[in-house]
């Protein structure tokens, strides 16, 4: 094992986005297919847990990269211990004594931006591999990754490039990871905390029960004393009102029982706030005779919320939930919930606020994180049917051209008719009809291009699913047409509405015709064939529609069939392997399922089943 000297091409910072253009068409494809799938990969991670992680990177790493031994050492954000792994390719039995040549070179420097040309023996045939070592950051904690390939070019710079993304991927993978571990353990404490509050409850009613009896055993004995007592009896009176008085303020509390207590004057300042606020680092102290909108961050950004509070304070009705940010002593942003009721005297006159207040940052920020996953998921389905749109273009040119070919053959018809010493009008209004008829075939054909190319916002709606297959048919209707592939449907008259978002489900429609012309288009002319069927199942938990796409194409092996729907797997030499996956994700979404037979004879049937509006 030694370390090559490292040239000035191979940099130790980020690698440079701007890296020298592919000679060739198939070379450039295939890096842009490597840079769809690494975007992907934050979809295709998500909800995993840390340990899974680092396997699922060596994976995506030695797929890529052709790699002959890829390895792996990162801390476990979770705190219990490193996560260590290694891949020799084509040997699993020799994962441990990969991990154990790799650990010996991860032993150097793991400083961020530590990224090394080296050499190291090659465990299965003992030969020199060249490798590359790149540091990998996580919350403090340092790690190491080690990519190893027999190639003398190994890494290039396009490499570099896709190492580093790959890895910076599984940053943000395992800070999620990490994230999702920090909301379990809040709402873990959450849970803990509210049982201890109603523990709390408890107590305090079984008090206020003793008391309530007090009171009235004692105010029976006063009623029996003669006038002598009297000034004693208004004592006790008012000892009566403050009991009351403080029974109510814990009646308050206990209603909305939080992290932290306050008060605030008639003005809407603080004059009391609680020692638990100290868990934030800021001093009750310095909150007292301060508005709380005085020391929140998110005033003019969110101006509307805040007028609709203050309206609620000078009605002085009660609030509850209330959210706002604030920053903590070391200025790190901090979310608060706030709960509070109005208080008044014996005379009805306002004397401020009494409330709770909840650090809820954690759950604010899972939302987020929450949030831009969908975002991020919804952005790659939109990618994928723009590809497939992409890869229909030569088709749906054709689709097109048929409606404007016979519109300027009508046209020219009726000039020629016009032009007649006797014009033919019959035949110019039959010419002009079929014009409008075209011109309208033409633009519901755009009609349909524009509706699946929209970057529109997800919606489950009401949706008619027989017309979802009936929009999808002529996207692909040229393609069939200039295969010969014979299309038969059975569509069943009375299918259920369903739940969904109709773009995405006309996506995975398309998907699966374009997967069974692929198929049968190879195939002998009379086994060009596709049925597409629909039928009404009457299931436990209501009717369901199921829609089957069936072909006599070239079908698919046993060995394939547990694979079909993981994502990055394919057996087209020049696909993705995500569109399946995909498919699957949108249908698992609308509470469906997908899966696919292999047919008795030749091809495949794929499945698609939804459940019913009742």
């Amino acid at each position: 094992m030694e370390t090559a000297p490292e040239r000035s091409s191979f940099s130790v910072e980020r690698p440079n986005p701007v890296v020298a253009l592919p000679e060739d068409t198939a070379t450039l494809r295939s890096q842009l297919r490597d840079l769809t799938a690494i975007l992907a990969l934050p979809a295709v991670w998500s909800g995993r847990d840390a340990a899974d992680i680092p396997d699922a990177v060596l994976e995506v790493l030695s797929s890529m990269l052709r790699l002959d031994l890829a390895y792996i050492r990162a801390a476990d954000p979770t705190g219990s211990g490193p996560l260590e792994t290694a891949r020799v390719q084509g040997r699993p039995d020799l994962g441990s004594r990969g991990r154990e040549i790799a650990g010996l070179l991860a032993q150097g420097t793991t400083e961020p931006g530590a990224n090394q040309a080296l050499v190291l023996q090659d465990p299965a045939t003992g030969e020199p591999l060249r490798a590359t070592r790149i540091a990998l950051g996580l919350a403090g904690h340092t790690g190491v990754v080690i990519a190893a390939s027999q190639r003398s070019s190994f890494p290039t710079p396009f490499e570099r490039f896709l190492l580093q993304s790959i890895i910076t991927q599984a940053e943000v993978a395992l800070r999620n990871a990490a994230l999702m571990t920090a909301l379990h353990h809040a709402l873990h404490r959450e849970q803990v905390a509210r049982a201890d509050a109603e523990a709390v409850n408890r107590a305090k009613e079984l008090l206020n029960e003793e008391l309530e009896r007090r009171v009235v055993e004692r105010t029976r004995q006063l009623s029996l004393v003669n006038q002598d007592l009297r000034r004693e009896i208004a004592e006790r009176k008012r000892a009566e009102e403050a009991l009351r008085e403080s029974e109510q303020r814990f009646r308050d509390y206990a209603e909305t029982a939080s992290d932290w207590l306050w008060e605030t004057g008639p003005d809407h300042s603080f004059t009391r706030v609680s020692e638990a606020v100290t868990t934030l680092g800021i001093a009750p102290a310095s909150q007292i005779g301060v508005t709380r909108w005085a020391f929140a961050t998110d005033v003019k950004e969110e101006p509307e919320k805040w007028r609709l509070h203050a309206a609620t304070l000078e009605t002085h009705q009660a609030f509850r939930g209330f959210v706002y940010r604030t920053a903590a002593a070391d200025g790190s942003a901090v979310y608060i919930a706030t709960s509070g009721k109005p208080v008044f005297d014996a005379d009805g006159r306002f004397l401020g606020y009494r409330g709770v207040s909840s650090d809820v940052t954690a759950t604010v920020r899972a939302e987020q994180v929450e949030k831009a996953l969908h975002q991020a998921q919804a952005e790659l389905a939109r990618v994928a049917r723009v590809t497939t749109l992409g890869e229909l273009a030569a088709s749906i040119a054709h689709e097109i051209n048929q409606p404007l070919a016979a519109i300027g053959a009508d046209a020219n018809a009726c000039l020629h008719w016009l032009a007649a010493d006797r014009p033919d009008l019959d035949s110019v209004q039959e010419a002009l009809t079929a014009i409008v008829k075209d011109g309208h075939r033409a633009g519901e054909v755009i009609t349909r291009i524009r509706t699946l190319l929209a970057r529109s916002p997800l919606a489950h709606e009401p949706c008619d699913l027989t017309g979802v297959i009936r929009d999808v048919l002529p996207l692909v209707g040229s393609e069939i047409g200039r295969h010969g592939i014979l299309l038969q449907t059975s569509l069943a008259p009375d299918l259920p509405q369903v739940m969904g978002d109709r773009i995405q489900l006309q996506q995975v429609l398309l998907n699966l015709l374009l997967n069974a012309v692929e198929a049968v288009r190879e195939v002998p002319p009379e086994r060009r064939r596709l049925v597409v069927r629909s039928t009404l199942e009457q299931r436990e938990d209501g009717p369901w529609a199921v829609v089957a796409v069936e072909d006599a194409g070239v079908g698919f092996g046993e060995a394939d069939a547990p694979r079909l729907f993981e994502a990055f797997y394919t057996t087209k030499p020049d696909g993705l392997g995500m569109g399946l996956s995909i498919s699957r994700s949108i249908i698992d979404s609308h509470r469906g399922r997908l899966w696919a037979t292999a047919n008795p004879d030749h091809g495949a049937t794929f499945h698609l089943a939804l459940p019913g509006m009742r």
